[in-house]
């Protein structure tokens, strides 16, 4: 039911911020039985001019797979940015970089959790491989809460040449992992920064940890020796954030 342009995601949040944005919704299609509860969507469609559609549970069942809460939408699908643009970002709001590189990340609900941490911390970009990555499926923009509309994405054929193209730009990589060299709270990350995390099960690549200048540990009292990614990724940006804020004032 998806086409190379369009792509069908579900769930309060994302489809209301998708609904937020000009042209972004093509169609939206709402559940018969939960048509009140998500009255505020419907007006917001009708005041720009969405087709819709009240439809049974069981049409929508079929359109999607995951916990769609009664509300499906067709959307323009977002286009990542290419990462020459991403590296201007920084320099139009004069800000120290401040970007994500994720490793082969497999699991969406671990893409769109740190997607909500990168909107909520203003990092500039979120660069990810296009092949081996979960990429923007679906269920991505549901566990981003539609963060995803938010964040400037770069899909990439090799996030290697992304680092290298970084250090060009004296922006110092550094990577997450549980044997670190250094606690992260000891690194100065008020200067230009790009995170690297990588995925579920493996970590970072070899070939990508070799690349990156520093490697950060988050310090592990208990039995299980790391954090999810997400968690992790959290814990690192905000940390940033906090920096950040204490030198601005």
């Amino acid at each position: 039911m998806e086409s190379k342009n369009l792509i069908y995601i579900y769930g309060i949040n994302p489809v209301e911020e998708a609904l937020k944005l000009k042209d972004a919704v093509k169609e939206l299609y709402i559940s018969r039985n939960r048509a009140k509860k998500l009255s505020k969507l419907i007006e917001l469609a009708e005041i720009n001019s969405v087709n819709i559609k009240i439809v049974e549970d069981s049409f929508i069942d079929k359109m999607v797979k995951g916990l769609h809460q009664g509300i499906v939408a067709k959307v323009i699908r977002k286009k990542p940015i290419s990462l020459e643009q991403a590296l201007e970002i920084p320099k139009a709001k004069a800000e120290p970089a401040f970007f994500l590189i994720l490793d082969l990340l497999e699991d969406p609900q671990n893409f769109g959790a740190i997607l909500r941490v990168a909107d909520g911390a203003g990092i500039h970009a979120v660069i990810y491989q296009e092949r081996r990555s979960v990429g923007m499926v679906p269920s991505l923009w549901k566990a981003s809460a539609g963060a995803l509309w938010h964040v400037p994405l770069v899909e990439i054929n090799n996030i290697k040449y992304a680092i290298r193209q970084m250090k060009e730009e004296g922006i110092l990589l550094i990577g997450a992992e549980a044997s670190g060299r250094d606690l992260f709270w000891e690194m100065d990350f008020n200067q230009p920064i790009a995170f690297v995390l990588g995925s579920e099960g493996k970590g970072i690549r070899k070939s990508v940890l070799s690349l990156c200048d520093y490697t950060v540990k988050i310090p592990m009292k208990g039995k299980i020796n790391s954090l999810n990614v997400s968690v992790a990724a959290a814990v690192l940006i905000f940390e940033a954030l906090r920096q950040r804020e204490l030198f601005v004032q």
